[in-house]
């Protein structure tokens, strides 16, 4: 977090006892009220939300919002820093296309800049001293038209990308990693902005991040609170910029995190005075002399201040009294020019009126055949789409696309284990003895596990042991001979309700009561249930699912393992060489449990192989001048089909158009003109929207001219 005094000099005065900050974003506002309290920067209140279009509504929000910051105290703090997005910064300075809009700002408002700092810098600081160690994380700024992607590594900004909005988010933050190409993807996305988040975090959530890019882990996906960015711009740039006018700020005694070294710190602190400030871009604040900006700032001349005296003082809520505002007069001094040493010699001005146009026109010169220009083309591309199909063989196929694959059979095994969520009910079958009674005059033999039943017919029983009953005998109220006693009969289902009383009349198999009866000779016993966890038919059927995706997943992890760059195509479901279940269903159990082996045909493709394919069918659709990326297109393949002994499928390709242009022949057009006046030729571009041009070295007046040489052209897709 490189903090950078733009405006002043360091001041002898006592600096008073609170201070502000500012935070700008896309289309937003916040500000906060700080002090230095016992050596250490304190947030005394944050102000209000305010959204903004236009200088004015800037102005506006911003004295809206620091009217609410500052309502707690009476005084009147001026002495502020501010936090800007990444793309208001450039070279440790406010970009040159935002330093009128700043400098106005503060000027309407008689605010005193005392440094500016880049609000993702801010929060990965301010990160670090929360969790106590250098975090790396990839920080998404989320505004409405784009998404700011920042690679922090151990707490500093390495990288920071800018994507416009799409409508979808997690594609959009996709490709700004895919430009970044970055050594190692830390496995934590952290999101701000000004308001709810949670759709954004959903989508991050949802994307299947280590199918796409080098993840190693699935993603954890934070959301920081509103206020936490300007209170990070406020705490850790307030330590930066309360030393710079002469404070003291003491270590955090409270603070459990081991120090930092100084070489991992984005902070800069300049030790010396002045020479080491002016390399590093500070300066100081000086009552006896105006501020200055930076010599690649624009100038912009204000009227004398008695001119303006007239005007009333503009004071910050809190006042007692609040009288209207007063235009506070921002005088610039112009950008010096070095000092040149000169020997004794006759006529000195005259020499100086000499060098002076010299130095300018060799300047002016080697700007031109040795200064850089980066020209940023933003289009908005226009999207193709097609679907053919191709036929999937080791061999290239005639008259269909082939895709040239390889037929593998793969195999795995998964041990599963869930708990059950049936129920049984379980128990004992109850016994007894009864006496059989035979009316017909010719025996009865009845065989082990014939049935009898009670009268009602809800309570059956069978005979254990073969019976023969005597003929001639009377019914079971008679006492005669012919009948069979103490022959046992157990229930057909479990249940205490099974334990009959003594004297229960029974029919006998298919024999009426006439020829056959029987009675109970004592009460029956043993029977009981009770209701158990017990295995079910889905607890089955889930686990199996479960293991047949473990198998899959293992056999896609081992082929990307054997062969990077291919994927695989199954052609079929599982086939299981081993399916056991330690449970059968309905059976008394708390888990069950799958021990499963199976095997799986598939064909194995490399991807660039498909890609390549999709183009050449693709480019029938690219119209002259256009041309389609690799990293802007998806290409999809349904799962195939045999047809007549030949794998047959479906490719589906979607894709964004990029123009060509003719850099040469451009840069003849254009260079050495001024910059003001090149919209029209990229307007004929395809999908034009907007140019940006960036020229080093940033000299004033000079680099409204672009250079003879040296130019160079972005296309980024919004």
């Amino acid at each position: 977090m490189n903090l950078v005094n733009l405006f002043g000099h360091k001041s002898n005065s006592p600096e008073p006892e609170y201070f502000l900050a500012i935070e700008i974003h896309e289309s937003l506002i916040k500000t906060a009220l700080w002090e230095v309290l016992n050596g250490q920067p304190e947030v005394v209140n944050v102000g209000s939300y305010e959204s903004w279009a236009d200088e004015e509504s800037l102005i506006n929000g911003v004295d809206s919002s620091l009217d609410q910051a500052i309502k707690v105290i009476k005084s009147q703090p001026k002495r502020t820093i501010i936090g800007l997005p990444g793309s208001w910064m450039e070279e440790e300075k406010i970009h040159a296309s935002k330093t009128k809009l700043v400098g106005h700002l503060f000027k309407e408002l008689g605010l005193e800049p005392i440094g500016a700092v880049t609000t993702n810098r801010a929060i990965a600081h301010f990160l670090k001293k929360k969790e106590g160690m250098p975090p790396t994380v990839i920080l998404l700024e989320v505004y409405t038209s784009k998404v700011a992607i920042s690679y922090v590594y151990l707490g500093i900004v390495n990288k920071t990308e800018e994507v416009a909005r799409s409508g979808d988010l997690a594609h959009d933050v996709e490709e700004g990693l895919t430009r970044m190409d970055l050594p190692n993807y830390p496995a934590r996305f952290i999101l701000t902005n000004g308001g709810g988040l949670e759709e954004e975090s959903q989508q991050i959530t949802a994307f299947p991040w280590t199918e796409r890019l080098p993840f190693k882990h699935i993603p954890k996906v934070e959301i920081l609170p509103v206020d936490f960015s300007i209170k990070a711009i406020a705490l850790t740039g307030g330590i930066e910029a309360v030393q710079f006018m002469g404070l003291e700020i003491k270590a955090d005694e409270t603070d459990s995190a081991a120090p930092i070294p100084e070489e991992e710190s984005n902070l800069v602190i300049p030790e010396e005075i002045p020479s080491s400030m002016e390399e590093l871009g500070f300066a100081y604040e000086d009552t006896s002399s105006p501020p200055s900006f930076s010599a690649s700032d624009p100038v912009e001349i204000i009227e004398p201040e008695d001119s303006l005296e007239a005007e009333p003082q503009y004071a910050f809520a809190g006042d007692e009294e609040r009288p209207a505002k007063k235009k506070i007069p921002f005088k610039i001094s112009l950008p010096s020019l070095p000092q040149l040493k000169l020997p004794n010699l006759p006529r000195p001005n005259l020499l100086l009126l000499l060098i002076i146009p010299a130095f300018f026109i060799l300047g002016f010169l080697a700007y031109l055949f040795f200064g850089r220009a980066l020209i940023t083309i933003r289009f908005i591309p226009q999207k193709i789409t097609k679907q053919f199909g191709i036929a999937i063989a080791e061999a290239s196929q005639l008259g269909i696309p082939t895709l040239i694959a390889t037929k593998k059979t793969f195999s795995g095994t998964a041990q599963e284990s869930i708990p059950t969520t049936g129920t049984a009910t379980v128990g004992e079958k109850a016994t007894g003895v009864i006496t059989l009674g035979n009316k017909s005059t010719a025996p009865i033999i009845l065989k082990a596990g014939t049935l009898i039943t009670n009268d009602t017919g809800k309570y059956s029983f069978v005979i254990k042991e073969a019976v023969t009953i005597a003929s001639a005998s009377a019914d079971s109220l008679d006492t005669i001979s012919g009948k069979a006693s103490g022959v046992t009969v157990t229930a057909t289902k479990i249940g205490a309700e099974y334990n009959l009383l003594k004297g229960t009349i029974f029919s006998v198999d298919n024999y009426s009561k006439s020829v056959a009866a029987a009675v109970a000779d004592s009460d029956f016993t043993g029977g009981t249930s009770r209701t158990v966890n017990a295995v079910s038919k889905s607890d089955q059927d889930r686990l199996l699912a479960q293991a047949i995706d473990k198998i899959k997943l293992k056999i896609q992890t081992d082929s990307q393992t054997e062969s990077p760059g291919f994927k695989t195509l199954p052609l079929s479901e599982v086939s299981f060489t081993k399916k056991q279940f330690d449970h059968n269903v309905s059976e008394e159990a708390t888990t069950v449990s799958l021990d499963l082996a199976g095997s799986l045909d598939a064909l194995v493709y490399s991807e660039d192989s498909l890609y390549d394919l999709a183009l050449t069918e693709l480019q029938s659709q690219v119209p002259p001048g256009s041309s389609t990326k690799k990293e802007t297109t998806v290409v999809k393949l349904e799962n195939p089909t045999k047809n007549d002994g030949q794998y047959k499928s479906i490719v589906n390709i979607e894709s964004a158009l990029y123009p060509e242009i003719d850099e040469q022949k451009l840069t003849g057009f254009i260079k050495g003109k001024f910059v003001s006046g090149l919209r029209h030729f990229f307007e004929p571009i395809p999908g034009f929207q907007s140019v940006e041009m960036k020229i080093s070295p940033p000299l004033p007046l000079i680099t409204r001219i672009l250079p003879l040489k040296n130019i160079s052209f972005e296309l980024v897709g919004n």
